[in-house]
């Protein structure tokens, strides 16, 4: 029975309507643009016979057009289904390039057509054509839909691409809704990690002050971190940094942070008692042990029980203690001098030194064994030279503390605060307190300015740090040098004096010896950066001539 043109028509309309009320109620479930787009591509398909659907998007970093949604394609199929953007190479290519459309009515008579997915795997034979629609936005392609339809089919290749240019809007909507989804949400979890990465900033701001260590600067919070981060546990902490640096005020603060927070914190300074007084303090003593000794006394150990012991000055405990403080950390026991019996205990150690350890243990100043035992969580706490950018705040802290306490109204010049952060402070943030209160106290104005503290200062500019060895790694190029001569490297120690003439010759030579390069300059001359370019500012020194 022949079906008149007009009925055919009909049935054609209807059979277009359908498949589109088919994409429509895809569009309509909850966003998943993968999900969608493949089944647009069934739907085209299963209802109307335009086979192996794709959608090729280009790829900006390897300049080629990938296929990145499909149905009926194999794997190999997708792996091959790539066209170089920056050559004319395919139609599927051409479409992208130009915006028009593509088509194919027979693929076997077009030479512009590249078999790459559409092989014989996928072709029952007879006539095939391809057709390749832009998916546009405002006007320019952002991919193409491609589809193959195989044999002779009476209907008009006007109705497959019409069919197709609705779904080609329907996918580059759902492309742009995806698009915009994935950036709302990068840009979200930037949000969120930013925000977080502020709250634990804030929080160890907050938990730092609260124990009177001041400063925002990076590697004052990386100490914090590191000692927040371990204080719930039992480890063994080392705080390593110079005499002045605070830490004391870490070792309470970890305390603070343990679960050992209700319990004693007991400190010693090693430094501080004689050797011959330190064991007593230490371990504790018995009525009658020794000369003196009139009653029972408990030790620092025994006092920190479910505590925390804070050793400071760790380095100058004396070669005999050390083993018994060894042996107190292996078996939990002490025994107080002059007892028979000993005594179960149990606290953590924090220690603290401003001496290189490892090279103590080197000299034999200092047990190995009992190094590894107290060394387990190193903590460097950085000296005030290299915490410029906190200079400022700790000079209002310690002015509005000198304030409140001699009921003076104090404040500090412009000028001042550029003379505070030119020091080097060698007595670390110690001497920056000691600084201000007596040029405060010899002040005969509440205001205090830049040449008041210079004089304050010219007795403390006469002070410098003896520089000790260091135990470097063989071969390393920060090895000082014992000569210029050696190596070709200047000898530059650390100085805390106010910039002086003489410098400039030594800077400029290290200069020249590092092609200008101030980082490296700076590590090799034991200064900041910052104090590098100081120098060469103040010294009028010019780029050397490379």
């Amino acid at each position: 029975m022949m079906i008149s043109t007009p009925e055919r028509v009909t049935q054609q309309m209807k059979r277009e309507l359908v498949v589109i009320l088919e994409m429509a109620k895809l569009m309509e479930k909850p966003l998943d643009a993968p999900r969608t787009i493949q089944g647009l591509l069934r739907l085209l398909s299963q209802l109307y016979g335009l086979n192996c659907g794709r959608v090729s998007l280009p790829d900006a970093p390897t300049s080629t057009l990938q296929v990145r949604y499909s149905y009926g394609l194999s794997v190999d199929d997708l792996k091959a289904g790539r066209f170089n953007l920056n050559f004319n190479e395919g139609v599927t290519g051409y479409v992208m390039r130009t915006g028009s459309i593509g088509l194919v009515p027979d693929v076997d008579k077009e030479p512009l057509f590249i078999r790459r997915i559409t092989e014989l795997s996928h072709h029952r034979g007879g006539r095939m054509a391809f057709i390749a629609i832009p998916i546009l936005e405002t006007g320019t392609p952002i991919g193409v839909l491609s589809v193959q339809r195989e044999g002779l089919h009476e209907r008009p290749f006007d109705n497959d691409i019409s069919l197709l240019r609705v779904a080609a809007a329907m996918i580059g909507q759902l492309l742009r809704i995806h698009s915009f989804v994935v950036e709302q949400t990068a840009h979200l979890v930037k949000e969120n990690q930013h925000l977080r990465h502020s709250i634990a900033v804030e929080g160890m701001l907050k938990q730092s002050l609260a124990h009177g260590i001041l400063g925002t600067g990076q590697s004052l919070m990386d100490a914090v971190r590191s000692a927040i981060q371990v204080a719930r546990s039992d480890a063994p902490v080392m705080l390593l940094g110079e005499s002045g640096t605070g830490k004391e005020k870490f070792a309470r603060m970890i305390h603070q942070q343990s679960d050992r927070r209700e319990q004693p914190f007991i400190c010693i300074n090693c430094a501080a008692i004689p050797a011959e007084l330190l064991e007593s303090e230490l371990f504790g003593h018995v009525k009658g042990a020794f000369t003196g000794a009139s009653q029972n006394k408990l030790g620092k150990i025994i006092q920190a029980d479910h505590g925390t012991l804070f050793l400071d000055e760790i380095g100058d405990m004396p070669l005999a203690l050390q083993s018994k403080l060894l042996r107190v950390l292996q078996e939990k026991k002490v025994d107080p001098i002059g007892s028979m019996q000993s005594v179960s205990v149990d606290f953590r150690v924090i220690t603290a030194t401003h001496v290189n350890l490892q090279e103590s243990v080197n000299q034999g100043n200092f047990r190995l064994d009992l190094f590894y035992r107290l060394h387990v969580v190193p903590v460097h706490l950085p000296p005030l030279r290299d915490r410029q950018d906190d200079i400022r705040q700790l000079a209002l802290h310690f002015l509005n503390e000198l304030n409140h306490h001699y009921e003076r109204n104090w404040s500090l010049a412009a000028d001042a605060f550029a003379v505070l952060e030119q020091f080097d402070w060698p007595g670390n943030i110690r001497q920056l307190q000691n600084v201000l209160e007596r040029t405060a106290l010899t002040n005969d104005q509440d205001l205090i300015n830049g040449d008041q503290l210079r004089l304050s200062l010219a007795s403390e500019s006469a002070i410098t740090i003896p520089q000790k060895a260091k135990a470097l790694p063989h071969g390393s190029e920060t090895a000082p040098a014992t000569s210029a001569a050696n190596n070709g490297r200047l000898n530059y120690s650390r100085s805390y004096n106010w910039v002086q003439q003489d410098e400039a010759e030594v800077i400029r030579n290290m200069l020249a010896l590092t092609n200008n390069n101030q980082s490296e300059a700076a590590r090799r001359l034991n200064i900041s950066l910052r104090q590098l370019r100081y120098r060469v500012s103040k010294l009028g020194i010019e780029r050397p001539n490379i």
